[in-house]
């Protein structure tokens, strides 16, 4: 009886109303100038915030140097069961939850995967299944397929979307990782294979390429953009071998998968200890299927903060929206960089736990140092100083440094005491220069005053000069 009832209420979700009724809850509060039938944003419609847009880039960029295995991506749990595509069209339940019972909600997010992109994810969870003749996309939990429909969205459509936002100039070198939750094998080999090499080419990253160029072990993301990869096709690497159709494009992979229930604020986090090189994913589900399945109940992800500051790896989503995006941000405060970034710019940690341009690179801070045998260890200087290259005031086995991810941000913040403190932003800087020894030309602020008073004595000379020729003239 209730799988009769279920399967009723997605069937009547495949009608749309005719009369456009405006955009609606989570849409709505985005902003979307185009809404379907039911009211929910139409895939590309979801407007992007410029400077989450740059605050989220800047994050990706930063860890460009560490191993993907430590790389975060803000991840979006069964990202594929989304309204803007054509799941759950008519859920009644109202985000956020607790739920205004009784209502239903069968799709796990409310936007596109083209809008979960634009909005900074990068982890897609997708569920394979074979009906109708396609690979399709649908949530279920049993083999019996009685709700993978025709509409469902396919496999190779999804695949399409993915390719054509990273084909766009704005997305160069970005990357995203497709973790494949095949819940019973689909067989069907060449349906699922084919569209993967289609849609990426060469971008995807094959488990044969991993073997060959890097040994097995996982590179630096800096080194998968510069060998041209940009997408990774994983499964857990305990799933049954059938499971990798044939292991041309998916690769296994080992992470920690937990609820979003068992996870505890930083410093507990979770249970995730510093030293812990494992990846962990934490994911919370928003469904709710009347009488039958309440995911709230398990736990639910409404904000990244606690996720970040813990560099939990992998933080896996329901209903991603832009609000729950900002959450997500450690580095720069709203409305910064303030100045146009340029390298001479120097950057402080403020006593907000925030990134801001200083317009004064002469101001007496201290610095912000990381251990060189452990990149998770920070101290502050114990003295202050002009924001400098060269002139490190860290201590013996200290460098200044960038804290990176927001746990070693965390780190600096406790050590700052409330202080500001100068962080290291210089080699993420447009026409940044390897320091060469000499503070002058290392300092940002230093190389600019000095052009500034070469600048100043050559316009005091003329000056000398012109009053010179008028002084001999009117002799």
């Amino acid at each position: 009886m209730f799988v009769a009832l279920i399967q009723l209420c997605l069937l009547l979700s495949a009608f749309r109303p005719t009369i456009a009724t405006g955009c609606t809850h989570l849409s709505a509060d985005a902003g979307c100038d185009e809404c379907d039938g039911w009211g929910h944003c139409v895939p590309g419609s979801v407007p992007v915030d410029p400077w989450l847009d740059f605050a989220l880039k800047t994050q990706r960029e930063i860890q460009l140097d560490e191993s993907f295995t430590n790389y975060q991506f803000f991840d979006s749990h069964n990202a594929f069961n989304n309204r803007g595509d054509g799941f759950g069209g008519n859920d009644s339940c109202v985000w956020p939850p607790p739920y205004d019972l009784p209502c239903q909600s069968f799709a796990n997010h409310e936007f596109s995967l083209i809008d979960q992109l634009n909005m900074g994810v990068r982890g897609l969870e997708m569920d394979t299944w074979w009906c109708h003749e396609e690979m399709r996309l649908a949530h279920m939990a049993t083999d019996q397929k009685f709700i993978c429909f025709e509409r469902n969205k396919s496999w190779s459509s999804a695949l399409q979307d993915v390719a054509n936002w990273l084909a766009e100039d704005d997305n160069e070198g970005e990357f995203v990782r497709l973790y494949i939750n095949e819940k019973f094998y689909q067989g069907h080999d060449d349906e699922f294979n084919d569209p993967i090499w289609e849609s990426f080419g060469s971008k995807v990253l094959t488990p044969q390429y991993l073997q060959e160029e890097y040994g097995g072990v996982w590179p630096t993301m800096r080194r998968l953009r510069n060998d041209g990869k940009h997408v990774a096709v994983m499964i857990k690497s305990t799933s049954a071998p059938e499971k990798d159709h044939g292991g041309l494009y998916v690769v296994r992979f080992d992470w920690v998968d937990a609820g979003i229930g068992r996870f505890t604020p930083y410093p507990k986090c979770g249970g995730k200890s510093p030293d812990d090189t494992r990846t962990w994913r934490f994911f919370g589900d928003a469904t709710h299927y009347p009488l039958v399945y309440d995911g709230p109940s398990g736990g639910i992800i409404l904000e990244f903060e606690e996720l970040v500051r813990c560099h939990i790896e992998w933080v896996s989503s329901d209903m991603v929206h832009p609000q729950m995006m900002r959450t997500g941000v450690f580095t720069w405060a709203e409305g910064e960089p303030s100045h146009t970034l340029q390298s001479g710019t120097c950057i402080a940690l403020h006593e907000d736990n925030r990134w801001y341009v200083e317009v004064n690179c002469y101001q007496q801070f201290q610095y912000a140092c990381q251990s060189e045998e452990n990149t998770d260890v920070w101290t502050v200087s114990e003295t202050t100083g002009p924001y400098s290259l060269t002139n490190d005031l860290c201590p013996p086995g200290y460098t200044f440094g960038l804290p990176n991810n927001g746990f070693r941000q965390m780190k600096v913040y406790e050590a700052a005491k409330g202080e500001k403190i100068w962080i290291n932003y210089s080699p993420y800087l447009p026409g940044y220069i390897e320091p060469t020894g000499d503070p002058a030309n290392t300092t940002p602020s230093g190389a600019a005053t000095i052009l500034c008073n070469n600048a100043v004595l050559f316009a005091s000379l003329l000056i000398c000069c012109t009053l010179s020729v008028i002084d001999t003239i009117g002799s």
